[in-house]
């Protein structure tokens, strides 16, 4: 696609589901950049297909579905479960999420040791937050 003028692929590219692009940020370069640009997130949002993903808190756990209304009979598709990485990053440890608040498509968490997590699940995305005294409560 690199012989296409680059607002021919902004076109396509701002029409294909979220989902799909997570798949496509490590393909190319360019396309990196441009998934990162605010105006291609606004003319996304405007073009690309609804999807209803859901995300459920289970035994620690998050466990992601895909739901498709637009079909008969509604479609319900189970992803594996989903596993957050460590406090540091080099880390293996499981984390185990205790509870998790929702806010502009980011989900602000706490594991069982009180540690606070932002995740992105659509880029599969976390950052810890240190806090002042170690502790949420």
């Amino acid at each position: 696609m690199s012989d296409f003028p680059p607002d021919l692929v902004e076109e396509i590219l701002s029409r294909v589901p979220a989902t799909s692009l997570k798949r496509l940020r490590s393909s190319c370069k360019r396309w990196n950049s441009l998934f990162k640009d605010d105006r291609f997130a606004e003319k996304h949002f405007h073009k690309a297909p609804r999807e209803s993903h859901v995300i459920m808190l289970n035994e620690f756990m998050f466990c992601p579905m895909n739901v498709n209304l637009n079909v008969f009979p509604p479609s319900v598709e189970f992803k594996d479960e989903v596993s957050l990485k460590g406090f540091h990053s080099n880390e293996s440890e499981e984390v185990y999420i205790s509870d998790c608040f929702y806010c502009d498509g980011l989900l602000l968490c706490t594991d069982t040791y009180d540690r606070l997590v932002v995740w992105n699940p659509c880029l599969g995305e976390t950052r810890w937050i240190q806090c002042e005294h170690g502790y949420v409560r």
